[in-house]
This record gives C-alpha cells, sequence and structure tokens, in this order.
C-alpha cells in the first residue's frame, strides 16, 4: 500500500509540474511571438498543448490558461485568424 501511495504522490507532482510549465508560457513575450497565419502546430510550439478547443467545420477556437490568465486564438483552415489576452500584464 506504500509503495502504491508513493507512485500517486509521484503521478501528481508530475502532472502538477506540468500544468506549472503551460503557465510558464503564458507570456505578453510570447503572445507577441504570435502572427496571424501561423498553424496550430507554430503556436503549439511557442504555447504548448492549449487548455481547450471547441470548433464548427473549418474553425477552431483555442485557449491555452484559464478564465483569468489566458491567451486565445481562432483557428480558419487551419491558420491562425486572430489572437487576445487576459491577464498577462
Amino acid at each position: 500500500m506504500k509503495r502504491a501511495g508513493r507512485m500517486i504522490l509521484a503521478a501528481l507532482t508530475v502532472a502538477v509540474g506540468l500544468m506549472g510549465c503551460s503557465d510558464a508560457r503564458l507570456t505578453l513575450d510570447n503572445y507577441e511571438r504570435l502572427a496571424v497565419g501561423m498553424t496550430r502546430d507554430d503556436v503549439e510550439s511557442i504555447l504548448g498543448e492549449p487548455s481547450e478547443c471547441a470548433g464548427a467545420v473549418m474553425l477552431d477556437n483555442c485557449r491555452w490558461g484559464n478564465e483569468q490568465r489566458f491567451i486565445q486564438a481562432q483557428f480558419i483552415g487551419g491558420k491562425a485568424m486572430a489572437y487576445q489576452y487576459q491577464g498577462l500584464d
């Protein structure tokens, strides 16, 4: 039982650490690196995996972060068309 508890604790520690890494990428400097026309892969190379994405045919809206602090991108046909941010000051 002790070993299982240590394994669970280790897994939780890694998960929390990974979440912190994506938050560390939410900076005004990284936001300013983003450009219209970038592919989603290009944006993910700067910001990491998005926290959430929703979309329809040819349109995706992805957010990195949470409701208080985020970078958001709108993709049409796989290319970024607009960005916005909140709480990066």
